[in-house]
């Protein structure tokens, strides 16, 4: 009993210590890819940025007071624009901004992330124009499943987003299953839980959007 009471402490040690040994090699490689890692995202972050922007216009420096700005606004308030009581009910639980950076003729690009998607997080830029129009959208990251939510990144349907405003009763969807309006972009087929995700994250962003121009 007592020599098989060693072997079992013995082989626990060695788990350990091959535990401890494979724990510091992927320490080691995450540290030594990371950087790269962030220097690719920081680059494919820029592009989208530059995407969604009209012709001519620049996107500027994130600003951090306007991030934090919305994100009060989004903890503080609902998908029908109302204030609500807990962050429990709050576009916050929708959409996450990450990036504010105004741009050169008055708009702004958020690099944000609707959180309820079907596969998980969609990550997106937005572009808003000084008038509060969408000056485009681009899908950054997405887990959607393929030939249905995936579709999302098709050009086509991001382009759809151009020139849409925030819909005249806040309670309103930004998607319809059938056809497009002025604060409407047609649903992805067979994949409506993409598409209210996406939609409800954009129309989170345009409520801000919407303060921001009525401040200034």
């Amino acid at each position: 009993m007592s020599e098989k009471k060693n072997t079992m402490i013995k082989d626990a040690i060695i788990l350990c210590l091959i535990t401890l040994v494979l724990g510091a090699i992927l320490a080691g490689v995450y540290a030594m890819t990371k950087d790269t890692i962030d220097a690719k995202q920081k680059e494919a972050n820029n592009e989208a940025c530059a995407a969604v922007v009209i012709s001519g216009d620049k996107v500027q420096d994130s600003d951090a007071d306007a991030l934090k700005k919305a994100e009060e606004y989004l903890t503080k308030h609902g998908l029908s624009n109302e204030e609500v009581a807990d962050e429990g009910s709050s576009l916050i639980k929708h959409v996450e901004i990450s990036e504010v950076h105004p741009t050169e003729q008055g708009g702004y690009v958020f690099l944000a992330t609707a959180k309820k998607g079907y596969g998980g997080d969609i990550g997106f830029a937005l572009g808003v124009g000084a008038d509060g129009a969408i000056t485009g959208i681009s899908i950054t990251s997405q887990g959607e499943t393929a030939g249905l939510g995936a579709n999302c990144m098709d050009e086509t349907w991001q382009k759809s987003f151009q020139g849409k405003t925030m819909p005249a009763s806040p309670s309103e969807n930004m998607y319809n299953k059938n056809a497009e309006s002025d604060t409407q972009v047609q649903a992805l087929s067979g994949a409506t839980v993409t598409t209210k995700a996406i939609t409800n994250a954009v129309k989170g962003i345009l409520f801000f959007a919407d303060t921001v121009k009525g401040a200034e």
